[in-house]
């Protein structure tokens, strides 16, 4: 299966304000023992995430995996507010719950 992938980064001021990047085409691995190992970068005060049963969300960022059947494997969704200060973890998972239906769809899954 091939790897589907697209990023965007907003900047402002001359910094990266939100950061997130896209795959599908991934195979299935567990999002929450990779984050905590760290190879997935690092969280800040990191925990599960109900976005989907394999999902975690931290201060800054959120790494969710979903089932992506048409286009084979597994959809992922890597956002990060790296500029950011405070705990932001509800805002993003409510906008990655938001986004996670388009997402899948715009990568054919």
């Amino acid at each position: 299966m091939s790897d589907n992938s697209f990023s965007c980064q907003i900047y402002v001021d001359g910094l990266t304000q939100l950061a997130f990047t896209e795959h599908s085409g991934q195979r299935k691995f567990d999002v929450s023992a990779d984050a905590k190992s760290g190879r997935l970068g690092g969280f800040d005060r990191l925990r599960a995430s109900d976005v989907s049963d394999n999902a975690v969300v931290s201060h800054t960022r959120s790494v969710v995996m979903a089932p992506c059947p048409k286009a084979g494997r597994n959809y992922i969704l890597d956002l990060e507010l790296p500029n950011a200060e405070g705990d932001h973890s509800d805002a993003i998972e409510r906008f990655v719950r938001s986004y996670l239906p388009t997402g899948l769809a715009a990568m054919g899954c």
